[in-house]
């Protein structure tokens, strides 16, 4: 999933402050879908990678409950990085014991429950 998530990094438009995201939302199905960072010069508009793969999901017909994993890098060598995911949408499609793994460009590794993102502000 890493190098996966690598190569989505790629992907990533954040022109002006280059903090970039890849993620990958793993169904219980076993079927994946990923996004990256979509950024422009007005920062507010930014549309964070995990909401583009959580939607991809629900575009193809996924609900709560059909979810079971999602994975986060940010492109950057520093894992606290990763503060600025988008917690609430993640907790509206996963269930509380589900997982979140989280990666930088090192491949340091974070693995959350979802039910403890609000918990857990670096």
């Amino acid at each position: 999933m890493v190098s996966e998530l690598e190569r989505l990094l790629a992907n990533s438009y954040a022109p002006y402050d280059n903090m970039c995201f890849s993620s990958i939302v793993l169904m219980k199905d076993k079927t994946t879908f990923g996004g990256v960072t979509v950024k422009n010069s007005i920062f507010r508009d930014a549309i964070y990678a995990e909401q583009i793969a959580i939607a991809r999901a629900i575009t193809a017909g996924y609900k709560y409950g059909d979810f079971e994993a999602i994975y986060i890098m940010v492109g950057t060598k520093n894992i606290n990085d990763l503060k600025y995911i988008n917690k609430d949408v993640i907790i509206e499609f996963f269930e509380p014991e589900k997982h979140v793994y989280l990666y930088d460009l090192n491949r340091n590794e974070r693995i959350l429950k979802v039910g403890n993102l609000i918990n857990n502000i670096y």
